[in-house]
Order: C-alpha cells, then structure tokens, then sequence
C-alpha cells in the first residue's frame, strides 16, 4: 500500500467495491482512503437498483468530485468519467420497459381515448353534485 498518494478532484482512480447499500456503493482507495459512489453519480439514465451494476470486491474507475484529507473521505463519480472511460455511458438497465413499449399496439388506444376521457369527464362531474 503506497501512503504517498494524493487526491485531487477531477483524478480518475481505480477503487474497490467494499459494501453496496440501495444509495450507492462504498469503496476503498490507497493510502486508507475511502469513498462514496452516490447511485445518481453511476448514469445520467435512471438507476433503479445499484445492485445490477457492482457486486463487494468489483474493481472500478472513478472521477474523484470532492476530497477530504482529514477523514481521508472521496466523493466519485462514474458518469463524470471522460465518455472512453464510462462504461457505463447511454446503457440502459433492464431492456424489458423498452420492449414492452414496443409491442404496445398505440392505434388502438388513439381510437379509445376520446371515449375514455368523455367516460373520465363524466364520472368527474357526477362526483362535484
């Protein structure tokens, strides 16, 4: 372990996964210095579980956004990360939405909708007397 190192905001660094919580991912660095992967610092898409993403003991690169040298303390970031370096760039979590979106018959629903929202209308109004 080299205890020579410094941080600085904007490195990029390789850091360990240690313990995954549903906020984000812990992660240890050299020279005992420790960090927090926020689950909105992973993509700019939504992050629904942090669990699909890492698993204890993943090796990772970061962008170091904030250094604390007294508690030896990092904030990182993933989609910070130069677009060669974000594996994670424009990747969609689950393909499932997408493809149920798709198999979605929408000529259908634009031929109901005007009934639907006369029908809404209407049980709106008998509610207000």
């Amino acid at each position: 372990m080299n205890f020579n190192i410094t941080y600085n905001e904007n490195d990029v660094v390789k850091g360990i996964v240690t313990k995954i919580k549903n906020y984000g991912a812990f992660l240890s660095f050299e020279a005992g210095y420790v960090g927090l992967l926020h689950i909105s610092e992973i993509s700019e898409l939504y992050v629904s579980s942090i669990y699909s993403y890492f698993k204890v003991g993943d090796q990772i690169e970061v962008l170091i956004k904030e250094v604390d040298r007294n508690t030896k303390f990092l904030k990182v970031s993933i989609k910070a990360l130069p677009d060669e370096l974000n594996k994670f760039k424009g990747l969609v979590e689950s393909k499932k939405v997408m493809g149920y979106i798709n198999n979605i018959d929408f000529t259908k629903l634009s031929k109901q909708l005007p009934g639907m929202v006369k029908d809404e209308i209407e049980r709106i109004k008998s509610y207000g007397n």
